[in-house]
């Protein structure tokens, strides 16, 4: 069932489609608030807030984008409403193995032969080094396999704003891998 018949059909009182709606995003909703806070706690509270946001707003979603881009503009905004009340940096990010290839780039073979000397967690902390816009567009795009449309939807960018902060952002993570490699080459 197509997430627009769910939304209907809740939108018509049927209690299990909310539990169908909610069971197909919330795993998804949950990663994407961690990889922002990494908290459990912050994040379980922040998953709260969003699906409390989407049951009221629900009867306003016009369908102009889908309502996975739509859920994740709502996370992404109760994001940054934790941040702006906590004042505060985010912490980390963690980011799966498949991420990295996309994020370097297949036909980018010094970035890859770069990447293939660093170990995972080296990368995740190179990646938290980053500003947090940088660390938001390579989530969406190379974890969430959002397209660059609806990249630019949730961050409310336009999409060749979203192009060139992807550029950036994995241009800024190479520089950082090859300056880490750099410093740790014998003299």
């Amino acid at each position: 069932m197509e997430d627009h018949d769910l939304i209907r059909e809740i939108l018509s009182g049927d209690q299990q489609a909310i539990t169908k709606l909610h069971e197909r995003y919330v795993d998804r909703i949950f990663h994407y608030i961690y990889t922002q806070t990494n908290s459990y706690h912050d994040t379980e509270e922040m998953l709260q807030d969003v699906f409390l946001k989407v049951a009221r707003k629900l009867d306003h979603f016009e369908g102009k984008a889908s309502f996975k881009t739509w859920i994740f503009k709502i996370a992404r905004n109760v994001v940054i409403d934790y941040y702006r009340k906590q004042n505060k940096e985010r912490q980390s990010i963690a980011m799966e193995k498949d991420f990295l290839e996309d994020v370097v780039g297949e036909n980018e073979s010094a970035e890859t032969t770069v990447l293939r000397n660093f170990h995972i967690d080296e990368v995740l902390q190179l990646i938290d080094r980053l500003p947090s816009h940088y660390r938001t567009v390579l989530h969406l795009r190379f974890i969430e396999e959002f397209t660059i449309q609806e990249t630019s939807d949730i961050m409310g960018k336009s999409t060749l704003s979203v192009k060139s902060m992807q550029r950036r952002a994995r241009s800024a993570l190479s520089e950082q891998m090859n300056l880490e490699v750099s410093s740790h080459e014998p003299s």
